[in-house]
Formats: structure tokens, sequence, C-alpha cells
């Protein structure tokens, strides 16, 4: 869908053209064809086809455009406005006055204006043709012909104000009876005076290229807005140009990112239930009105597209809103019912679908077929959707709008509360590992006693002598130990002892009879038993040398120095035995070295312990930058959210909004609540306007300021990370019941992370917002003081300040006086919806005529069903003569209220 599919658009409009039917054109041989191309590459809407008094190329010019190629890649729809440049004389002079006629007008509709004028011949010339008439009647001319008169060139040559800075009374006639002039310099009334300024002041001013050959058109425009390119439609437009008539250079067709594009009901108990008549609404890309009669369905339209966008769940919390959105959906859809509101973001087609008792989901318009997407409708197509009664529920509780402040581009609390929670997590995580080094070390005291009774019995072992005697014997141990391992030769007596066991085989290999051959044998065999008898008397004798070895070695062992020192300590041993039984304890020298063992292993411990508390001394710097942190990070979001406020709000005279940091009462007290997990009792403990002393009273009655703020917020948290068992109900800053106290005290010693909670809290901010009675006096009142009117005036204009996505409002008139509809939300419409769409459900016609929507829908309530009575933009005349008869009761009775307010 592009902006020109429905409703007004604007339209790129060259006023002022030349073909070679003029006489004074600068390439007589350009074709028709070289005058469309020069028009489409220019990238031209609307053409006013105005030569020298004629009309001799209109028809040509028609012809050719409907003969295109439209296949042709510079070209572009093109209107073309018949028309002429009517000299006039004045007296004194000769001007130049533009007749534009509807593009379905012809040469014909020229000729015969011109020939009314005056002109009947040397059509072309603009020198030696002029009109009869004068400028008075070639302007009801060209009007009872229904076309628009406009002053070529009116400050410069042959233009109708040249050299001309003061009013007459000439002028002035001429110039009531115009709507729009052609101008060069577009500052001219600055140069003439008061009164001629006054004069020309209701004066759409425009441009024409004033292009005498092919390649001069389209290079000065003007922008028109229009439901339809037509002569009505251009008419209304110069009438209305404060919103209709733009000069300057850039297309204002811009195009939201997102915006809703259709809604389409289908089976709902009173909608789309007519054969043959589907229960489709179309929707503009910027300023959408719905209008009709009272119970013509209007809110049919807000609970549909609220249902498919999967928006139920922002009316939780407002109780009215929320069982009159349940009534609807349980009232009047079925299990048949389909809603689906189709919306264009950047170039894709999307569709948030809606069936009885399912979530809203979204399809993607994909190669001609609607296909399932990811995600939440609500999530990814952020549209905002506000009734009058929810404007109410937000002006009654302005705390409440930091929901939409947070969602803004320019806050973004998701993703500050994204990076914000992280590092929540990372500091309650510090506190849980802090917790664990502790309690490691809170065995620190218990090993140092154990070292210290293991000293004891050490020093006392070893003072009393026995240490070296212990020593000693326990080397004499080993040595032997040693010796004996060193001599253990049991496995080669063994192996000769089998050897001198070996049994030998028979000596004669064969018995048979003897021949040569086994003689032979038989003496190898004989041989080989020999050798071997002799290894076995060997092994026998080096057996016997064996044991001679072992006894000498023995003997040596018993006569040498060592086997002397060896028993005396072992005689020194057995004493040193003997006097602990007499003292009637049990030497056992295991223990000593176990003694050892243990203070080896303590001391070791303890080491590890040492670092354990550098870990620990650690954390606590990690836990304190993170604590820095996140507070940081809290004053980030006051700085984005009081940004927002100054962006939104700077030149807004209506309302104000401040940021109160940490001063919100009541979510702070529910805050503080929910943390600690007492839900409502301890009134006067945790907050009561009558206790001074109560924890959060201080916090929440100090000054508005942060360094203020911050101090009390300290002070709390200082005191209750001081609880102990020993801690008085009542101190400098605080007094509480003593159940309240224990209370904590379990909670600190039970649930110590709640307290981690605790300490990294900051209250929510107070939103201040004020109204002006008196705008532009600088007199603001706080919204809590003013009228519903008031409330619901100063919340409307924050809503309508900000923000470029899609705006649903429902009737925003409902407590608003008509001053303030045209001054505030006629205004807000008029700066939002070049940037967003809006869609605006009303039944006032100042919202709908001077908010110039570009998309009227027209409902009434037939045959027991919603219906579209009619579409389009206000240029049509369908359109406007609903909006007169809905909402001003038909035209006759607006005439009457007009005509006695102004005799009034």
């Amino acid at each position: 869908m592009t902006i020109q599919d429905i409703g007004s658009r604007w339209y790129k409009f060259d006023f002022h053209t030349h073909t070679p039917a003029s006489s004074d054109h600068k390439a007589p041989d350009e074709t028709e064809t070289d005058w469309l191309k020069a028009l489409m590459l220019a990238e031209v809407d609307c053409v006013a086809l105005t030569d020298h008094v004629s009309g001799g190329w209109i028809n040509r010019i028609k012809s050719t455009y409907d003969e295109l190629d439209t296949s042709e890649e510079w070209y572009r729809p093109l209107n073309i406005f018949p028309g002429s440049e009517i000299t006039v004389t004045t007296g004194q002079s000769r001007v130049h006055v533009l007749a534009l006629f509807d593009p379905s007008c012809d040469e014909a509709t020229i000729t015969g204006v011109l020939g009314r004028c005056g002109i009947l011949k040397d059509h072309g010339d603009a020198e030696i043709t002029c009109a009869t008439e004068s400028v008075d009647n070639v302007i009801d001319i060209v009007q009872k012909a229904d076309g628009i008169a406009i002053p070529a060139h009116i400050d410069g040559p042959k233009g109708l104000l040249h050299n001309i800075q003061h009013w007459n009374q000439e002028l002035e006639s001429w110039l009531n009876k115009i709507e729009a002039a052609e101008c060069i310099n577009l500052q001219f009334r600055d140069g003439v005076n008061h009164q001629l300024q006054k004069t020309c002041e209701h004066l759409a001013l425009v441009q024409g290229s004033d292009a005498h050959k092919a390649s001069d058109l389209g290079w000065r425009t003007t922008w028109i807005k229009m439901s339809k390119p037509s002569i009505e439609g251009l008419k209304l437009a110069l009438h209305d140009h404060v919103f209709c008539v733009d000069n300057g250079e850039e297309n204002p067709n811009n195009l939201p990112d997102l915006y809703l594009s259709e809604l389409h009901i289908e089976k709902m108990s009173h909608c789309g239930r007519i054969p043959g008549h589907p229960a489709n609404f179309k929707f503009h890309p910027l300023f959408n009105a719905v209008i009709g009669g009272r119970g013509s369905g209007k809110s049919t339209i807000i609970e549909s597209i609220r249902l498919a966008l999967g928006k139920e769940k922002e009316l939780e919390g407002l109780d009215k809103l929320n069982t009159d959105l349940e009534e609807f959906t349980q009232g009047v859809t079925t299990d048949e019912t389909k809603i689906n509101v189709d919306l264009i973001r950047r170039d894709d087609l999307f569709r948030g679908a809606w069936r009885k008792n399912e979530p809203a989901y979204i399809d993607k318009y994909t190669e001609n077929n609607w296909i399932r997407d990811h995600g939440k409708v609500s999530d990814r197509f952020p549209v905002s959707i506000y009734s009058q009664k929810q404007i109410n529920a937000l002006s009654d509780n302005p705390n409440s709008l930091w929901e939409i402040i947070d969602k803004s581009k320019g806050v973004d609390y998701l993703g500050w509360d994204e990076i914000f929670k992280a590092e929540h997590h990372t500091y309650l995580t510090l506190n849980s590992e802090i917790r664990k080094l502790q309690l490691e070390l809170e065995c620190k005291d218990d090993l140092q006693g154990k070292i210290d009774d293991l000293d004891s019995d050490i020093t006392s072992f070893e003072q009393g002598g026995h240490k070296d005697v212990f020593d000693a014997n326990q080397l004499i141990a080993e040595q032997t130990r040693q010796i004996k391992s060193a001599s253990n030769i049991d496995d080669l007596k063994d192996s000769l002892s089998l050897i001198e066991q070996f049994e030998l085989p028979d000596r004669v290999l064969v018995s048979e009879e003897e021949t040569d051959s086994s003689k032979e044998i038989n003496s190898i065999h004989s041989d080989f038993f020999e050798v071997i008898t002799d290894i076995i008397k060997d092994a026998s004798k080096l057996s016997e040398r064996l044991d001679s070895a072992i006894k000498a070695r023995r003997d040596s062992y018993l006569q040498s120095t060592w086997w002397n020192a060896a028993q005396k300590t072992k005689d020194d041993y057995s004493d040193v035995v003997k006097e602990y039984e007499e003292r009637g304890a049990a030497l056992n020298p295991d223990d000593y070295e176990r003694w050892l063992k243990d203070k080896t292993d303590y001391q070791t411990q303890l080491e590890g312990l040492d670092e354990v508390q550098k870990k620990l001394d650690e954390k606590k710097k990690q836990r304190g930058k993170s604590l820095d942190r996140l507070y940081v990070g809290r004053l980030y979001l006051q700085k984005k959210r009081s940004r927002f406020i100054r962006d939104v709000l700077t030149g807004n005279s209506y309302v104000r909004m401040t940021l109160h940091p940490f001063s919100n009462k009541n979510e702070t007290i529910n805050e503080f609540r929910s943390i600690i997990g007492v839900v409502d009792s301890f009134t006067s403990s945790i907050y009561s306007p009558d206790s001074p002393k109560s924890i959060l009273f201080g916090l929440l009655n100090s000054d508005k300021n942060i360094e203020v703020k911050n101090r009390e917020i300290q002070k709390i948290k200082a005191w209750l990370l001081g609880l102990d068992e020993n801690t008085p109900t009542e101190t400098d800053d605080f007094k509480v019941n003593q159940r309240f106290l224990n209370t904590l005290v379990k909670i600190k010693n039970e649930r110590p992370e709640t307290f981690d909670r605790l300490t990294s809290w900051w209250p929510q901010d107070e939103l201040l917002v004020e109204y002006a009675q008196d705008p532009g006096a600088n007199n603001y009142k706080n919204i809590s003081k003013g009228s519903a009117g008031q409330k619901a005036a100063a919340i409307l204009a924050f809503l309508l300040s900000h923000g470029d996505n899609p705006i649903i409002v429902d009737q925003p008139e409902d407590d608003l006086d008509n001053a303030l509809i045209y001054k505030l939300i006629v205004s807000e419409i008029q700066s939002n919806k070049k940037r967003r769409q809006i869609i605006m459900v009303t039944h006032n016609p100042n919202i709908v005529v001077n908010g110039d929507a570009e998309y009227v829908n027209v409902l009434h309530f037939k045959n027991g069903q919603v219906q579209l009575l009619e579409a389009g933009g206000l240029g049509e005349e369908k359109i406007r003569e609903h909006v007169c008869d809905i909402m001003e009761g038909g035209a006759i009775a607006f005439e009457k209220r007009y005509n006695r307010l102004k005799v009034l």
C-alpha cells in the first residue's frame, strides 16, 4: 500500500506552464511527448496548462497523454488541469491572471471562458491580446465557469501587486474575490504596508515554473493536499491553505515506519454478518477520524483493534475498563468471530489476528500467502490505544504514566532494565559468595586453638627428653628394617635348594639293541649327564658357602658397635615405656607422629584461609563497585526520564511534568513491604504520617532533592544492616514495634538475601504533573486540583506530544470544552500526523475538520449491524456532508447557530 491509495495526499503541483501554443515559447519544435516527459521526470503530479490567452494545446496534450506507453521507465501518472494565462488591463497597466479548471475539461471550456472575457482572436499572444473585461469581471467569469482565478506572479512584472505597496479599495475588492496567488517571492507580503498585508493574509501562496520550454517545467512547484486531484479538491486546499498548501521542496508524503492499514471483522454478533458485505475498515497512514451517531459502533472499532493487537493486559488494574472489555468479548463475539488488523511496517505486510479463547497471533504476507510469524503482537507492533476512561484513570494516578514514558525510545526502559538486572544479579551473587567465604573463615580461631593444643603436647613430649629416646629408637627400628631388607637372600637359598633337589633323568637314553647310531646318541647323553651331575654338586657346595656367609654376617653384627648401641637404645626406650606405665599412661609413639602430622595439616589449612581472606577482601571490593554501578544506573534512568520529559514538553504551554527522585510514596511503601515480605501489618513501624520515627517517614517527607533522599535511604539501610537481638526498638532516627524488630532480625538471620535486596533497593521516582489554567501565563497547578476536563487535557497533551508509533484515541473530547479541543488537540494532531498515524474516534467536528483528517470512516448501525456508510477524505463532498450532518446537525442547523452567534 502507498499513501495515495486512500484519503488525502500531497500532490506536487506546477501552477504555471506554457506549450508551443504560447507565442513566446522558447522551443516551438518541442512535441507534446517532450512536454509530458519533462514533467514526469520532474516527478510533478499535477500541472496547470496555462498558455497565454489560449487553450490550443489542451486536447493535444491530453490525447497524447492517453496514448503514452505506461511501461516507459520515465512514465508516471500526471493530472492535467486545463487553463490559460489571461491578460487583463487595469487602466494603468496589464496584469496576468491564471484560470484553472477541472481535469475533465477540455479546449472548448477554455475557449468559451476566453470568449466571455472578450478574447476572440490572436490566441497565444499575450502582448497583442487582452481581455475586454475588468479584473473583477474576469475573476467572476472564471469562477462562474467553476474555475479558479489566480493572479500570476503577483509580485513580479505584470503581477497584480507589482511595485504596489499600499492598500486601496480596488485592490481589496480584487483580492477578496480570490483564494490564492502565484508569487515569485514567498515573503513578498513582508514588503507591503500593514493594511495591504492584512488584505492579503487570506491568500494561499503557490508557485509555478512559468516554463516556456520543457527543460524548465517543474523547477518551481507547490505541494497541495487533496483527496482527489480535481478542481473541487484544489479549491478546498487553497481555502484551507494553512494545512493544505506547502511550498517546501521536500515531499511531505512521509510514511511512518508502522501503521494500521485495515481492520477486518467477521461474524461478530453485530458486525460482519451480512453476506457479501464484509466489515472492512481502511485506515490512512496519517490522521484518521472515525465518526458516526451514537450507537453506530465506534467503540466496536476500538475494542476490535485492541483484541487483535493483544492489548487487553493494558487494562489490567483498571477494573471498570477491564470489565467493559470482558463484556464486549463475551457479549458480542462468538466462536466464529474473526478479527484481523493489517499493519504495514516499512515494506512488509503483517496481520494481528484474534480468535475467541486464543491469544492474538501474527501472520506475515509472504509470496501471496499469509504465514504464521513469531513473537507477540503487542511486543512487535507498539500501538498506543487510549479510551477516555483510560485517560481519566491516568489523570487520577499520574505515576502510572511511567509505563508510557519508559516505553519511549528516549528512555528504553527494557534495554536499561536488562543491564540493571544483570548488575543486580552480580551484586546478589557476590553477597552469596561473601557469606560462603565468611563461613569458611569462621573456623580460623578453632584451627589456631587446635594447633596450640598440639604444640603443648609436642612441647611436653620433647621437653621430657623422650623425644631423643623416641627418635633413636625410631632410627634403630628403621635401620634394622633396612638391614633386614638388604640381607634378605631367601630367594637365592630357595633357588639353590631346588637345584640340589633336582631329580636326574635316566643315564641311558636308548636301551634297544645297540647299533652304531644308538651308541653315538647314548654317548652324547652320557657326557651331558656328567655335566649336569657336576652342576648339582657345585650347587650343593654353593649352598654350604651361603650358609657360612649368613652365619659370618650374623656374628659380625653381634660383635659390632652398632649392635651394642642398638641394644642400649632399646633398653632406654623400654625404661621410658615402663616409666609411662608406672604413671598409669601408655606411651604411643604414633601419637607424636600424629601430632606432628595434624599440626602440619592445620597449618596448611590456616595458610589456605589467608587466601580465603584475600579472596573475601576482593569480593567485598567487587560488591562495593557493583553497588556503585547499581546506583549510577538508577541515576542514569532518572536522567533519561527527565531528558525525555524535557524534550517532549519543551514549548508545551499546557502541561508540565517534573521528576522527583525516589519520592513515589505508595510505590516506596509497597516495594519495601514486598522485599521484607510483610504485606499489611506494622504500619506504625514502616510508615505512618502520624509516626515521625517510622522507618520510611524521613524518606517520604524530606525535601525532594536527590542528595537529601539518598542520605535518608542510606540511613535506613545502615540501620537495617546493623540489626541484631540487642538492637533497641528506639534510636535517634527510628522507633519500631518490638514484634516488628524481632521479625526483621529473624529475616536477617534466616533469609540474608532479603537484606541484600534491601541494600540494593532504591524507591520509584515520583512524577508531578501540572496543568496551566491559562496556557502561556506560566502559572501551573497540580493536576490533582484540576477539573475532569483539565486533567484529561493535560494527560492527552502529553500522550499526543511524543512518540512515532500509531496512536488510537477514543472520544477524547468527552470532558473537554471546545476551546481546549481547538487549542490542544487540534494543534497536537497537526504536529503528530507529520510523523505518526493517528486514529481518533470522535463526534467533535473541530477534531475532524480543523485537524484536517486525511481519511474519515463514517459508521452507521443498520439492520442490526455496524456498517461503513462512507469513507474518504475531507475533499470529497459526500464526506463533508456526513461530517456536517452527524456533527453539526446538518448544514441548516449549523448555519442558524452560526448566524445567531454572529448577531450576538
